[in-house]
């Protein structure tokens, strides 16, 4: 199987309505704040979100998403649920337009950088993966965090999918991540 693009099976996407404005993919996915993304296409962001493995792009007014379903036999867009869980990550119920003018009114040096950055919102990520992401961006580089990461998922995280050559993993959970096997690597 391989990496989808809207073009190539647009009837295994869904659409969200939001607009750049409200979330742009390549400023939030590339930051800092996760490390699972990947621009596999171009504008086609894949990454692992509660242990699916997704691609993302976007138009100025819609956000698409699929979801890979591996060895479940599932084929399809998203469901509602996994909709759902796709809203709640990029915390599309706020209103980001609301927050750029609120903080606007309140910070001169905010309001000039805003119109550069609009778009850019916090993930609202899992805690585990978030704070071993954290633990290991001590003194580090993106490039090197999201090495670090990959090399734990893929370690001790479930084997959730291979799309053209890229295997994808869900994060480890605690308990497999406090096995006594891996504290001797």
């Amino acid at each position: 199987m391989g990496h989808r693009t809207l073009s190539s099976v647009p009837a295994l996407w869904a659409s969200i309505p939001c607009p750049r404005s409200e979330l742009r993919l390549d400023l939030v996915l590339a930051s800092g704040q996760s490390f699972r993304w990947k621009e596999q296409n171009p504008a086609h962001w894949s990454g692992v979100l509660a242990d699916q493995v997704w691609t993302l792009t976007q138009t100025e007014e819609q956000l698409y998403c699929t979801v890979y379903r591996g060895g479940k036999g599932q084929t399809g867009k998203p469901t509602p649920e996994e909709l759902k869980a796709l809203r709640q990550y990029f915390q599309l119920d706020v209103s980001l337009a609301q927050l750029y003018r609120h903080w606007s009114s309140k910070d001169p040096h905010f309001q000039k950088v805003a119109q550069e950055f609009q778009g850019v919102r916090l993930l609202q990520q899992d805690p585990i993966e978030c704070l071993f992401s954290f633990i290991c961006s001590s003194n580090n580089n993106i490039a090197r965090i999201t090495g670090m990461v990959e090399r734990l998922c893929q370690a001790f995280g479930p084997r959730l999918i291979q799309l053209d050559d890229v295997t994808y993993h869900g994060f480890p959970s605690l308990q497999a991540l406090a096995e006594p096997s891996w504290r001797c690597i």
